[in-house]
């Protein structure tokens, strides 16, 4: 696995780290926790979705995504 820069096109100058697979695929790297417990919890969610057919991606999108904006909810109402 390499590591390759791009320039990404919607914004210019923004420059994104992927790794690259020994099969030539760009991937995204690792994620770095963020402190936050149910944050991270929802991020490492995602981390079993290689494993599934992309038709199974959905409800774990879906969850995370309410995870997350539970999560925001929380931090609004000063929890």
């Amino acid at each position: 696995m390499s590591v390759t820069g791009y320039e990404s096109g919607d914004r210019s100058g923004d420059e994104t780290l992927m790794l690259q697979g020994t099969d030539g695929d760009l991937i995204l790297p690792v994620w770095e926790p963020t402190g936050d417990a149910a944050v991270d919890a929802a991020l490492d969610s995602l981390t079993g979705l290689d494993e599934l057919d992309a038709s199974d991606h959905i409800p774990v999108f879906e969850a995370v995504h309410q995870q997350l904006h539970q999560r925001l909810s929380d931090i609004n109402a000063g929890s």
